[in-house]
């Protein structure tokens, strides 16, 4: 696409699960436009020479999928970025970039194996997420990711998972909108911050708010707690700022594309 009045721009979709980092995605955005694609929010906006496709898809790879397939009816991409927050699997800190130079498709839980499905990541947008991570003073790592169907909140799980997969970050969508990306030839890349480490626990399991009959459940669990809600206090604070360095290392990133 070409804007009449300056140079050609490159068309990045972005796919993110949730709000608060479709929102820290946004704030890189000089957005031009809200939209709704089927079902699922998204907005159009500018930076540099990119014009962003910024989707917020829902947690899980049926979302995460579903969402990149509705981008394709109306919208036609060169690069597809699958962002948001990861699981640090590996030595971090919060807001640290993990940039992701390969996906492993694999089930989860205790039968977890190393020899499932890879999904490899654009090495040219590898290397130019981690400069940008450099101008943006972000501190960022490279290496493999893997995508798990459920939320893994135990430290003992992502102990286990890291030492099967040799996975330096995990979530919960990237697997799909890679899957869907190279069915289509278009160019994939990882790029999440940290939210939480490796050798601690979640504040609480967040299964229980992946279903509509897990909320009542979950909401309990944490008002009869109290350690529940000063984990989640703590948790929210390592959001926000994994936020402000998803954002900082967006501006830079985006501003470099051509």
């Amino acid at each position: 696409m070409r804007d009449p009045a300056g140079p050609r721009l490159i068309q990045v979709g972005i796919f993110t699960a949730t709000r608060w980092e479709f929102n820290a995605i946004r704030n890189a955005l000089v957005v031009q436009d809200e939209q709704r694609i089927g079902r699922y929010r998204a907005v159009l906006g500018r930076r540099g020479h990119a014009q962003v496709l910024l989707v917020r898809t829902g947690l899980g790879v049926a979302s995460g999928e579903a969402a990149y397939r509705e981008a394709l009816t109306s919208h036609r991409l060169e690069l597809a970025i699958s962002s948001g927050f990861a699981c640090a699997l590996s030595a971090s800190a919060i807001g640290d970039l993990l940039v992701g130079t390969e996906v492993l498709v694999s089930s989860a839980g205790a039968a977890l194996q190393s020899g499932g499905q890879v999904i490899s990541c654009s090495k040219e947008r590898q290397v130019q997420a981690m400069g940008a991570a450099r101008e943006a003073d972000v501190t960022a790592r490279a290496g493999r990711f893997v995508t798990v169907p459920h939320v893994v909140w135990r430290a003992e799980e992502k102990r286990a998972v890291a030492a099967m997969t040799g996975a330096i970050g995990l979530d919960m969508e990237s697997a799909a909108v890679g899957a869907v990306a190279a069915e289509q030839g278009t160019p994939f890349v990882v790029l999440r911050t940290v939210s939480d480490l490796p050798d601690e626990d979640l504040p609480l399991d967040f299964n229980l708010f992946l279903s509509p009959s897990g909320w009542m459940r979950g909401t309990f669990a944490c008002l009869t707690h109290p350690s529940c809600l000063v984990g989640l206090k703590r948790f929210r604070a390592q959001v926000a700022r994994a936020s402000e360095r998803m954002s900082r290392f967006f501006v830079k990133f985006l501003e470099g594309l051509e």
